[in-house]
């Protein structure tokens, strides 16, 4: 079975080459596999060249319709709905940095106020010799 690429998928579609394509289950997800000019293939990652999967079918469906592919048989055979969450991938450390994205996003929000305040034409300004005077007096009390 050829492994193909979506680029490379995509090309074959162009070209002409795709004569039938079938979502198979393996599992709890969906591959794209189709029939080809030159024998069947299957939809693999770019980087790892591992099968594509999709968790959810309408996904894949999504896909073979930007690809221009209007029909396409569903295999559920193998199907596994229950295996789901062994796909899912443990991440620990997002937790952190969403955490540390949100005290950023909120430190921003901060000085963009403070920002905003100090520009306003009606902010009353201050000497820095009157706020410690000031100081100094609630301090001595």
């Amino acid at each position: 079975m050829q492994q193909l690429t979506l680029e490379q998928f995509r090309a074959t579609v162009e070209a002409g080459g795709v004569l039938a394509v079938t979502l198979k289950a393996q599992g709890a997800a969906f591959a794209v596999q189709a029939e080809t000019r030159r024998g069947d293939a299957i939809l693999v990652d770019s980087r790892r060249k591992q099968p594509r999967m999709f968790v959810d079918p309408r996904k894949a469906m999504l896909l073979l319709r930007d690809l221009g592919i209007r029909n396409a048989k569903l295999d559920a055979g193998d199907w596994r709905p229950e295996q789901a969450s062994l796909l899912k991938a443990s991440r620990p450390d997002s937790s952190a940095q969403m955490k540390a994205a949100h005290e950023a996003a909120d430190l921003k929000r901060i000085l963009d106020e403070r920002i905003r305040e100090a520009n306003d034409p009606n902010a009353v300004w201050i000497g820095h010799d009157e706020v410690f005077d000031r100081l100094e007096a609630s301090l001595a009390n």
